[in-house]
């Protein structure tokens, strides 16, 4: 089947100036089971430069038009919201979003923001890095706190199978600049994948280690009805912990130092003997460790979504209560999202219980 061609020339304006929506209303960020919500992920737009197999699917896909992708100022005054009610970390994600033109000062407009506590709001990017070199400097200038990048193989020829148009030396040429730029973290994301990229998880961590990141390792998720899910195919993270530990000739225990749990999803691991001992790996273990009662993130879409889960689709129309007008609107759309937040996902091992939306459409 043909892929589609990913357009690039249906970005946003970069303007910055106010949305004409202020919103000045309070909400308890708490949902029904008690967990606060202190993390908004916002997708800058719903395309990429990639076509990752285990997060666009074959088939073509509908993209957000123009009009419909949230404006650069749109995206301010909604971090400006959450930040005032209790969010003090907010993660741009897309499809890719060092596509989105404006990108350098929306990351210092959101970084100028004050955290209900009035401290600076904490602003951090996932980014599969290919654009990335360019824009370490201006990024860290502007205030970004760290970066995630993803990077599921180090050989030329798998890379590209993997991202089916992805540059391997672009990328890592992202991640170097971003190693040495003095963020505060600099995280790598793998996606393990069976008979695939299982043989290099231990040097991939290496890699990470030599150049002062952290390695985290991700099950996959059946997402887009399952369609990019192969049984089979999925690496547990226990499974995952095993094969870096065989890779390594070394031991790997819970890191009790920071706590076992990250402030996002991983659960961090420590290496306990050999070269690489108190090196820290970070596990994601959607399927199989489940983290949903520690969960404490809301997420915005390109097309201004609101998500209360992931795995789920229900969503709160934000992008029309910023445009409606109506005093009130946005704090309605999240009240009713944080009801929808429910106790768990229903993802299953043979890629059934999984969302309709694509990876991709949310931003992970």
């Amino acid at each position: 089947m043909r892929l589609v061609k990913l357009r690039r020339a249906t970005e946003p304006s970069a303007s910055l100036a106010p949305a004409h929506v202020s919103v000045n209303g309070s909400v308890d960020l708490v949902d029904r089971t008690e967990r606060r919500v202190r993390y908004l992920r916002i997708s800058l737009l719903d395309r990429c430069n990639y076509r990752c197999t285990y997060c666009m699917p074959d088939e073509p896909m509908e993209f957000g038009s123009r009009d419909e992708v949230l404006r650069l100022e749109e995206v301010v005054t909604l971090a400006a919201a959450f930040a005032r009610w209790g969010v003090d970390r907010v993660r741009l994600t897309g499809g890719e979003p060092t596509l989105r033109r404006g990108l350098v000062d929306l990351v210092g407009n959101l970084s100028a923001l004050r955290t209900e506590g009035g401290g600076p709001l904490q602003v951090v990017m996932t980014t599969n890095a290919e654009r990335l070199e360019p824009l370490v400097g201006p990024l860290r200038s502007a205030g970004l706190h760290g970066l995630t990048i993803s990077l599921d193989s180090l050989d030329p020829e798998r890379f590209a199978r993997i991202t089916r148009r992805g540059n391997l030396v672009n990328v890592l040429a992202g991640l170097d600049a971003a190693a040495s730029a003095g963020f505060d973290h600099v995280k790598l994301n793998t996606v393990a994948i069976k008979g695939f990229n299982d043989h290099e998880l231990a040097a991939l961590a290496q890699f990470a280690w030599a150049r002062g990141v952290t390695p985290r390792f991700i099950e996959q998720m059946p997402m887009g009805g399952g369609a990019t899910f192969m049984p089979g195919e999925m690496m547990t993270a226990q499974e995952v912990r095993a094969a870096v530990a065989d890779g390594l000739g070394a031991v790997v225990v819970p890191d009790e130092g920071d706590g076992v749990r990250g402030r996002g999803p991983a659960s961090y691991w420590r290496v306990e003997s050999g070269p690489w001992a108190g090196r820290r790996l970070g596990t994601i273990g959607a399927l199989t460790e489940n983290f949903c009662a520690s969960c404490n993130r809301l997420r915005v879409s390109a097309t201004g979504q609101l998500h209360g889960c992931l795995a789920r689709d229900e969503t709160g129309d934000l992008r029309a209560a910023l445009r409606g007008g109506q005093v009130g609107d946005v704090e309605r759309v999240v009240q009713r999202v944080l009801v929808t937040k429910r106790d768990a996902h229903a993802f299953g091992l043979d890629g059934r219980g999984g969302p309709r939306k694509a990876m991709m459409s949310i931003g992970g």
